[in-house]
């Protein structure tokens, strides 16, 4: 928190004085929300950039979000998911898988999540693909060799030129 500067921290002067963790309400520990937002989310207009005060850190640093950013944040909205299964043999493995974290993966609530965007068209109008945007998380998620192998298969897929099998709902096309 000490590289975080009130030039790039709208509330810097709130979140030092008291402080930018709580506790939700099964005891674990949070970002503070602070006027109705995590208190590290600069609003429109504010001089140092609007967003996530911690991800400006990174680019101003020259790093990755990930190195600044509490997991359950870079993360979005890629989602981890692990499954036990049972394999005829009584032997068990876990499955874990990559996918989108939709409005569906936070439950009966995840609904009314208004600011929750992958949904949007406009979220799926990036230049390069998601496995190239994403490749820092996506390393650290799945381990190098993960990561290499999931970039060779889809760089076949694009040389293919094959038409993608299943499009996203909210894509633009």
């Amino acid at each position: 928190m000490a590289r975080l500067t009130p030039d790039i921290w709208q509330h810097h002067a709130e979140g030092t004085r008291n402080g930018w963790v709580s506790e939700d309400e099964d005891g674990d520990r949070q970002t503070r929300p602070f006027q109705g937002s995590c208190i590290f989310q600069n609003r429109p207009g504010f001089a140092g950039g609007m967003g996530c005060s911690l991800h400006i850190l990174a680019l101003k640093e020259g790093r990755e979000p990930l190195e600044t950013k509490p997991d359950v944040c870079w993360q979005l909205p890629v989602r981890r998911t692990y499954e036990w299964i049972d394999r005829p043999d009584d032997t068990r493995v876990l499955q874990v898988s990559i996918g989108e974290y939709d409005r569906r993966g936070w439950g009966s609530g995840g609904h009314d999540l208004h600011w929750w965007c992958t949904s949007a068209t406009s979220a799926h109008g990036a230049g390069d693909p998601v496995y190239v945007s994403y490749r820092a998380e996506l390393t650290e998620l799945m381990g190098k060799a993960g990561y290499d192998r999931l970039s060779e298969l889809c760089e076949a897929r694009l040389a293919s030129q094959l038409p993608l099998l299943a499009p996203h709902p909210a894509d633009p096309a």
